[in-house]
């Protein structure tokens, strides 16, 4: 059987100090479990890596399922296509004359080819080196070899437009040119003129054009009829072919599912079968156990006796060893004192001499109050302005303080190290106890150390200011830093002048102006700094102003080894623990947050943190859940009948239940979150592991804890301002608030899925007519007043990054102007501008500059989609021009520099380089761009709210401009459309139109994250 053992935070196991100790038959058991719990930790944490590699290995095969089916639907494809494109490129032989005409294209397309060859042969020539002579030759041999190619294409064309023009106007085949002779021209007639036989020579021509036509014929209706044979062939083998290839991927998805599951399986057998046998074994052997148990009983309660002795006479002697600790080290600050004036005898004539060695022998007390004695009387005589200012400094109320901390330091040092050996023979507590010693011993040593080498710094530059002003040097020094600043200030100004003046005169380019000022910013930087450390002043003074921050800060370094090498004891050295609290730390941690802290595990401030939101969330939130506090609101009982006994006013009575189903979820988060994380550590302290100090604590709460910690606020707060409402409208959608319901004068009811069923009940006051013309007009307004700003915008930013451009800042500004501008000025001022009759400065322009009589914009439906759209995109541009202003400036220019050494042009980087980094940083902002559109409640609101009305309008008042949300709030409305329960079944229009909204934004940043990765 195997004896317990104890594990650190590392999980190395440990030995028991005692061995007596771990002879019992509860210790084994307790091995037993220990054992067992880490082999279901580990078998845990093996199954998430095998489940994170099953499911990256899923998306991979996935992945490439994907792309074999599209790759083998593409050799399908592909596979057709070669038919299909044979066909068509054949589709000129249905006739003869179809042929001719694709024969005499052919020609034009030569000709044309032809001349586009001697022009850029000219050009070629007019930029060479050859000679004249050269040139000529070239000229006359091209013009040999474009004239007889010209004289060719036209021969040939000439007769094939013959035969055209025979075939078009007469029926026989003779090809008698005189019936036609009023078709030809005067050099096709000389052409054919010259032939010794024309008519038999085109109607030997015709006959092999034919033949050569019927033969081409023959072969597209070969290929027509392989096609049609192949077809449903090509089709069952592509289908056949596909199944295996998704059966395939299938299969090996199966497969290593199958063996990761199974190494679970078999994984989490093993660990029950070995703690059935342990715990068999055990109680096969418990008799020998118990007798051993027994036999060392006397023993291990003796040691513990003695122990429990030992520190309970060294707790009572705390108060004395603290005092002792803080007397020896005020005893060693006059020491420090006097040495300090020993080591600096260039400014102290007179030393003291004390004997050190008879003072030690002394009572600590006496030998302080001599020292003491000592040093008045020293100080009362002293007429060195130095040995007043060490004084003053080193016993000061600041440095008495430090030494105060210091000796508590070393008090704790000493105090553990004789608790430590208290526990050295059966314990682990007494490692740890001597390495919190020693920590605490070696900050006490550093925190003295960093505290005399500021304070030695400090007398030095308050004794050297002293002397400087005694002497009255401070004038002639100032003068002389005055007079050096000047000369810096000059030599800066100089070459600052001498640098514009050479970008003046373009001696040197803008960026190295920006890369050279930058260079004599830094120059005249470290002339001042110079100068300060070569002034006593300065440099004095300076070293005053900073010595507290440098102080503070090497201090804080110091408490960081401190702390850091506690953390280190607490996660290496193990503690034995007797009590089992792992199911009770889990009730308890549920119940009384903070509680198993303060009890079990000794994080004191950890746990009077918790204990304090413990009791907010007790007295505070739970009696509002309650129902407490106020007579409105009934808190999450209210939502039972919205306060129809009561009488009360509903809307409250709902908003109440919301709130504290809130608070009450959150509740339960915090209660969970508090017993897991005791439970951890019940678990962890089950094994032998310490639990942490505040200090880790508060190092995650700094590092990784930090973005939670900053997010609290902003969770709250959206709990309450989104999450509340929305879950109070989907609530409303299923009550019968609205006409005839509505709070306070009447009650409201929950009436179920009624308002969701409303679809049918009205469907014969032509309520799906309404959603169609909403739903039509809300697509056309989200894509437009999406896509146009955004396009614009991505332009207008293109445009102004553009270096070629002078005055781009001057740009920039001009366009994020309508930006600046509200919203809802913006909207006024051109709702003003189109406003009907002469009032509009639209219609009065029109009609001054060209006599059109005022037009009513607003009242007709295309004018104001139109107008609405324009409105956006001016509202809505200037943002889209910042996103991409400063994403393309983000992006590095060695890949255009590498893309135009490659050959691209401007519209190839845009297309390949620009466009894809755009969309990859800014496509999460542009989905929350379409979800506004789509909820733009406010332009369509001030513009014309919602109107102009249709020709034909409904019950429900939609207009032609609204939206889903306009609608929405017009149905909702108490002034607007009233029918039974309208304000619910806004409630259930609007929900509708968050979840289509939040499905497609939750799309859209799924696929932009998947990008990314």
């Amino acid at each position: 059987m195997e004896k317990l053992k104890l594990y650190n935070w590392y999980g190395e196991s440990f030995e028991a100090k005692l061995p007596e100790t771990t002879n019992n038959l509860k210790d084994y058991k307790k091995q037993v479990e220990n054992v067992f719990l880490r082999m279901k930790d580990e078998i845990k944490t093996r199954y998430n890596i095998d489940k994170d590699l099953f499911l990256r290995a899923k998306t991979k095969i996935t992945d490439n399922l994907q792309r074999e089916l599209n790759s083998h639907k593409i050799a399908y494809k592909n596979k057709l296509k070669v038919f299909k494109d044979s066909i068509r490129k054949l589709s000129y032989v249905d006739s003869l004359n179809d042929l001719l005409n694709y024969e005499l294209k052919k020609l034009k397309l030569k000709k044309k080819q032809n001349k586009k060859y001697v022009d850029d042969f000219i050009n070629s020539l007019k930029n060479s080196i050859d000679s004249l002579e050269d040139k000529l030759r070239n000229i006359e041999i091209l013009k040999k070899k474009t004239n007889h190619s010209e004289t060719e294409i036209a021969k040939v064309y000439c007769l094939f437009s013959t035969i055209l023009t025979y075939t078009n106007n007469v029926n026989d085949k003779e090809f008698d040119l005189k019936k036609i002779d009023s078709y030809l021209s005067s050099y096709e007639k000389d052409l054919l003129n010259k032939l010794p036989d024309p008519s038999k020579y085109l109607k030997d021509l015709y006959i092999k054009i034919e033949t050569r036509r019927l033969r081409l014929y023959n072969t597209r209706e070969e290929l027509k009829r392989k096609y049609d044979q192949t077809y449903l062939l090509n089709k069952q083998l592509y289908e056949q072919e596909k199944q295996n290839i998704i059966l395939s991927a299938n299969q090996r998805l199966i497969k290593i599912e199958n063996e990761y599951n199974k190494k679970y399986e078999q994984a989490t057998n093993e660990a029950n079968e070995f703690k059935k046998q342990a715990l068999l074994k055990v109680e096969d052997h418990k008799k020998q156990i118990l007798e051993v148990e027994n036999s060392n009983k006397l023993k291990i309660q003796k040691i513990f006796d003695k122990s429990s002795l030992a520190r309970k006479q060294i707790k009572e002697k705390k108060k004395e060893l603290y005092e002792q600790q803080k007397l020896s080290l005020q005893i060693k600050n006059y020491k420090d004192f006097y040495k300090f004036l020993q080591a600096n005898e260039t400014f102290v004539k007179d030393q003291v001499n004390i004997n050190w060695s008879e003072l030690e022998n002394l009572n600590k007390q006496k030998a302080l109050n001599d020292l003491e004695e000592i040093t008045n009387k020293y100080i009362s005589n002293a007429t060195n302005s130095f040995i007043k200012i060490a004084y003053d400094n080193f016993f000061s109320a600041k440095n008495k303080l430090s030494i105060n901390k210091e000796a508590k330091a070393l008090y704790k040092s000493k105090y553990n190290e004789l608790i430590a050996n208290t526990y050295k023979e059966y314990s682990y507590e007494s490692d740890y106890k001597n390495a919190v010693s020693s920590a605490h011993k070696n900050y006490a040593v550093d925190h003295s150390i960093t505290r005399n080498k500021f304070l030695e710094e400090k007398i030095i530059a308050k004794h050297e200011l002293d002397q400087i002003y005694v002497k009255s040097d401070q004038d002639k020094e100032k003068q002389l830093i005055s007079e050096k600043l000047a000369l810096i200030k000059k030599q800066y100004k100089d070459s600052l002048n001498e640098l514009k003046d050479k970008l003046a005169s373009k001696e040197i380019s803008k960026q190295a102006y920006k890369n050279r000022l930058v260079e004599i910013k830094i120059v005249k930087k470290e002339a001042i700094y110079e100068l300060k450390l070569s002034s006593k002043i300065l440099r004095n003074k300076e070293t005053l102003k900073t010595l507290f921050i440098r102080e503070f800060a090497e201090q804080k370094i110091n408490k960081k080894i401190f702390e850091s090498k506690v953390n280190e004891a607490q996660k290496a050295i193990p503690i034995e623990t007797s009590i089992n609290v792992k199911r009770f730390s889990w009730l308890l941690g549920f119940l009384i947050p903070g509680a198993c802290e303060l009890i079990f595990f000794k994080q004191y401030i950890k746990g009077i943190l918790m204990l304090l939101f413990t009791i907010v969330n007790y007295a505070l939130f739970l009696p509002f859940i309650l129902g407490q506090y106020t007579e409105k609101m009934k808190g999450i009982f209210g939502v039972i009948d919205l306060g129809a006994s009561d009488h009360g006013d509903a809307r409250y009575y709902l908003f109440g239940g919301v709130l504290s189903i809130i608070l009450m979820s959150a509740m339960l988060i915090y209660f969970l979150i508090s017993a897991i994380s005791a439970n951890r550590v019940a678990k962890a302290l089950y094994y032998g592991c310490r639990p942490s100090q505040w200090s880790h604590s508060k190092r995650w709460l700094s590092t990784s804890g930090f973005p939670w910690m900053i997010s609290i606020f902003g969770w709250v707060l959206m709990l309450f301002v989104v999450v509340s409402p929305v879950v109070t409208s989907v609530l409303l959608s299923f009550t019968n608030i609205g006409f005839n319901h509505i709070p306070p004068n009447r009650s409201v009811d929950w009436v179920g899925l009624e308002q969701w069923g409303r679809w049918w009940t009205l469907r014969e006051s032509n309520l799906l007519g309404s959603v169609g013309n909403v739903l039509f007009w809300t697509v056309i307004w989200t894509f437009a007043s999406t896509l146009i700003p955004i396009a614009l915008g991505i332009l207008v930013a293109i445009l102004t990054n553009n270096p070629r451009i002078k005055g781009r800042k001057i740009f920039r500004i001009i366009f994020i102007l309508p930006w600046a501008i509200p919203a809802f000025v913006t909207v006024g001022f051109i709702k003003t501008m189109f406003a009907a009759g002469e009032t509009g400065y639209i219609n009065t322009i029109l009609f001054y500059l060209f006599h059109i009589q005022p037009k009513s914009w607003l009242n007709d439906i295309s004018w104001t989609r139109a107008l609405l759209i324009i409105v956006q995109t001016w509202i809505g541009y200037a943002w889209i021009f910042m996103l991409v202003t400063s994403n393309l400036q983000s992006i590095p220019k060695d890949i255009y520099e590498a893309g135009s050494v490659d050959g691209a042009k401007s519209r190839h980087l845009f297309w390949y380089l620009t466009l894809p980094q755009l969309l990859l940083s800014i496509s999460p902002l542009l989905i929350a761009l379409f979800v506004g559109s789509f909820n733009n409640f406010t332009t369509i609101f001030l513009f014309n709210n919602g109107g102009p009305a249709y020709a034909k309008p409904t019950p429900f008042g939609e207009g032609a401009t609204d939206i889903i949300v306009s609608w929405v709030f017009k149905l909702s409305n108490p002034q607007g459309v009233q029918f039974p329960g309208n304000q619910a079944f806004g409630a259930a229009l609007a929900t509708l139109a968050s979840m289509f909204s939040i499905g497609i934004a939750l799309r859209g940043f799924i696929k932009s994250m998947s990008r990314k990765d």
